[in-house]
């Protein structure tokens, strides 16, 4: 078996050098990644390498810098040999080793070996050809020659109508499928898994909020494409669904990437109370006003760190919490923080930014690995568990790995996050806040 090593410097300098071991293998600055590289040049998932036998190969994972193979830009899947050189985004710089026992395993000739010379005498002969010389001399040769040529044609034809019966006939229990962050997930007429599975129990359902039209996302639901829904959808309350509608939509806006992000109604339970709390604050209206006014200004301060404008101006808002306070000063001091731990956590999805919150004070003590070093136990812990499910402040919270004021203070920036999308909505005095 060849055996494919990644020799690196990581980011202190040091050279590594790394066994890729698992037939799916990522790389990327992400934390759910196999090799996982905090350079800012890297994308979330940069590349990706998968085995086939002997055979490795790597592809782009549409990353936003790009990749080189061996000085070339690297557009399409290609087989790795021993001597490659990858450059992922001018971040990193890998060379590929690949050892076996047989020499010739880890750099197979193009033509899948060596070939005898009757071999390649063999190959220039058409298939047809061949066969029609093998069968002639079965049968003395009273077989036409046309007929190689139509029993292919035939038996194809013979295997798409019996194809096509199958389906015809297989109904409408076939199960869906759509991709989710770069995994593949299934839904079927069981109910939707919702809840955070407990130690030895990967898999805990309830009823969901729609039937099959809705495929969870750590309590983020995501419509599933062309489904439909004849189930009634169950009734809440008119509050509680402005609530959910208007989080929705402060998800997607302060997520890199997560245009379906959505919140259920056990979540929104969760954070109906906290925006209760906060309806008719005067104090929060002469943050909203402060936050308007040096709108400019934190999103100068947000480009500068790469971070999204309405995400840093809602942090900063929920710092202050029930203090007044300039808004762009604090979102300028809180900066330095949020963009270490995004680049250590990320903040592609509706996910990330509330678990960049609750990890905030471990900023503050400038330990910007622990959440990220914490997300990767817990998918050991928790293998039958999705990545995605574990990197939410309800599955931490649930399995007590946040403290009460670390979920508080993630809960308080979905709070307010959604008062701003229009406070008037929530009886709070202020303009919203836009960039």
């Amino acid at each position: 078996m060849t055996e494919l090593w990644l020799n690196f410097t990581d980011e202190k300098g040091e050279p590594k050098r790394i066994l890729v071991e698992k037939e799916k293998f990522a790389i990327g600055r992400h934390s759910e990644n196999d090799l996982c590289v905090p350079n800012e040049k890297l994308s979330r998932e940069h590349v990706k390498i998968e085995r086939f036998g002997d055979v490795c190969i790597i592809s782009e994972c549409g990353s936003s810098n790009g990749t080189t193979l061996n000085g070339a830009d690297l557009t399409e899947p290609v087989a790795l040999k021993n001597g490659d050189k990858l450059n992922l985004g001018g971040g990193l710089e890998i060379e590929v080793e690949l050892a076996s026992d047989d020499p010739n395993a880890a750099n197979p000739p193009a033509n899948g070996g060596d070939s005898t010379e009757n071999e390649t005498e063999n190959d220039s002969q058409s298939p047809a050809v061949a066969s029609s010389k093998s069968a002639s001399a079965a049968s003395g040769g009273s077989i036409p020659t046309s007929f190689f040529f139509l029993a292919p044609l035939f038996g194809l034809l013979v295997l798409l109508f019996a194809g096509g019966i199958f389906l015809l006939f297989r109904g409408n229990g076939e199960t869906d499928v759509v991709k989710n962050n770069g995994g593949f997930q299934y839904s079927s007429d069981t109910d939707t898994e919702i809840d955070s599975p407990k130690p030895g129990n990967a898999k805990t359902t309830e009823t969901p909020d729609t039937k099959p039209s809705v495929i969870t996302n750590n309590g983020f639901a995501t419509p599933i494409p062309g489904s439909t829904n004849t189930q009634p959808t169950p009734q809440i309350s008119s509050e509680k669904e402005k609530v959910k509608q208007t989080a929705a939509a402060f998800l997607r806006r302060v997520a890199i990437n997560d245009p379906n992000a959505f919140l259920t109604n056990k979540q929104t339970e969760i954070l109906s109370p906290k925006i209760n709390q906060l309806k008719d604050s005067a104090v929060l209206a002469d943050n909203l006003k402060s936050a308007k006014k040096d709108s400019a200004r934190i999103a100068e301060i947000a480009r500068g760190k790469n971070l999204k404008p309405e995400f840093l101006a809602t942090a900063a808002l929920a710092k202050l919490g029930n203090q007044r306070g300039n808004v762009a000063d604090t979102a300028e001091s809180m900066s330095g923080i949020l963009a270490n731990l995004s680049l250590q956590i990320g903040n592609e999805s509706a996910n990330d930014c509330p678990l960049i919150l609750s990890a905030y004070e471990q900023g503050e003590a400038n330990d910007f690995l622990k959440m990220r070093n914490m997300l990767q136990s817990l998918a050991n812990q928790f293998p039958g568990v999705s990545s995605n499910t574990i990197r939410s402040i309800w599955f931490l919270k649930e399995n007590q790995k946040i403290s009460d004021a670390q979920f508080e203070l993630a809960v308080r920036f979905l709070a307010i996050g959604t008062i701003m999308q229009n406070p008037s909505d929530f009886g709070v005095k202020a303009d919203a806040v836009t960039f």
